[in-house]
């Protein structure tokens, strides 16, 4: 696996790597393979507002390939080859591009979904056009983790390898269509790390270089971000040994430690943190190493291989509260629904779990979406419209996507593919566009 180190680039300090790219016809007559914030619809006078159920964005292992998917329609609207190794699959900020990471690739590429808002002064008016594949890309030694909050996301680049470190790139919707990165950040050494920014401040993993029996960090940094450029502002002493998986709301900020979950508090302009120890359920050699969260709920959800609490950061005597899973089930896939009214568990029975979180995360009775996850099967993946209340979940086959309504867990149909298909992401207006 060759690594590398970045490449610098008079606009974005990022070398642009073009990849080669099968677009339609009618595809490239419109927008070409770029795409950018200045698109227009074929119609410049239809409806300011498109009632659409959006688009999915679908990875191919049969032909290595990205297909665009119309949910309306269930056509392929596009299909880019995409070499290298299985990406996975995550939304922008504000759902109008699938970003694609290909970890041992050093490489985060993007799809245009072909729906965008513009202010027109009094209104604000969407667009449709065929989706594309841009040309614009990330290149920096393994992209990990990608996190979003509000309008801007980050990629964490983990280095690990001689001589790179890690590294940092925030970006927002309207960047990524004009081809620039909002800022970076290269950190002193690498490490298996995470970075979150909300509003004006990024919060960033730090690994002592003494640290040298594993590449996970042990403690968090805060930058302040002015728009463009960070400034390092404090290295918190609270320590987060073997620190993996990070969440966080408007008022909080947590990090996954080995020995618990380090709170930061981001209503306090000085952003104090306090630990909290492990649940006292939690089995033998187990810690909780990815957490969730959702903008309108004020608990956590922690994972810690099967087992899943519901954070409560307020509740400093008894912030755990576990949610149970039958006997023999492991969990494939987990989150919140666009609105934060239930929060999924996707099993490998192929069963999906809903807890209703305004009803003190009571569960609804499971629902069989998929097929069980046999020994040579595909794992199921989950993808959550932000435009409807609605799942997506890809069967154990690779060929078949399960629209399941969330609140309920009914099947609303099903789509058939007629190529496997190893993961997804939905792509769209979501409820960011409203008037």
């Amino acid at each position: 696996m060759n690594k590398h180190q970045y490449e610098k680039n008079n606009n974005s300090n990022y070398s642009l790597r073009t990849l080669a790219l099968t677009c339609t016809a009618v595809s490239a007559l419109l927008m070409g393979c770029g795409g950018s914030s200045s698109d227009r619809s074929l119609d410049e006078h239809a409806d300011a507002d498109i009632d659409t159920p959006g688009r999915l964005a679908i990875y191919d292992q049969d032909n290595a390939s990205i297909k665009v998917m119309d949910l309306n329609s269930k056509s392929i609207l596009s299909s880019y080859s995409l070499p290298g190794e299985a990406p996975r699959l995550y939304a922008s900020p504000n759902s109008r591009y699938a970003v694609v990471i290909q970890r041992s690739d050093d490489l985060v590429s993007f799809v245009d979904s072909g729906f965008y808002t513009e202010d027109h002064g009094d209104h604000m008016h969407d667009f449709v056009v065929d989706p594309s594949f841009l040309s614009f890309s990330l290149s920096a030694s393994m992209p990990t983790h990608y996190s979003s909050h509000e309008d801007f996301s980050v990629v964490f680049f983990d280095g690990l390898v001689d001589g790179i470190t890690s590294s940092v790139s925030i970006l927002t919707d309207s960047g990524i269509g004009s081809g620039q990165v909002m800022a970076e950040l290269t950190l002193a050494n690498n490490m298996h790390g995470v970075a979150k920014l909300i509003e004006d401040q990024l919060f960033v993993t730090y690994r002592d270089p003494l640290i040298t029996d594993t590449v996970l960090p042990a403690a968090v940094e805060r930058y302040s971000f002015d728009g463009g450029s960070l400034r390092f502002e404090d290295r918190y002493v609270e320590e987060c040994p073997l620190l993996h998986g990070s969440a966080a709301t408007d008022e909080f900020i947590t990090f996954g430690c080995g020995d618990g979950v380090l709170v930061i508090n981001l209503t306090n302009t000085s952003y104090p943190a306090t630990k909290l120890d492990n649940p006292e359920t939690l089995m033998a050699d187990k810690r909780i190493g990815s957490l969730y969260s959702h903008p309108d709920v004020t608990e956590f959800v922690g994972i810690a291989g099967n087992q899943i609490y519901v954070i409560d950061p307020t509740n400093v005597a008894a912030p755990y509260q576990e949610l149970l899973l039958p006997d023999g089930v492991s969990r494939i896939g987990q989150g919140f629904d666009a609105h934060g009214e239930v929060f999924y568990v996707l099993g490998d029975d192929g069963k999906l779990y809903l807890f209703k979180v305004e009803s003190d995360w009571s569960s609804l009775d499971p629902v069989a979406v998929a097929a069980s996850v046999g020994d040579d099967d595909l794992s199921p993946a989950v993808t959550i419209s932000q435009a409807e209340e609605k799942l997506f979940v890809l069967n154990t086959n690779g060929q078949q996507i399960i629209e399941v309504d969330s609140a309920t867990g009914a099947i609303q149909r099903t789509i058939d593919l007629d190529f496997t298909a190893s993961g997804l992401v939905w792509v769209g207006l979501g409820e960011h566009h409203d008037h």
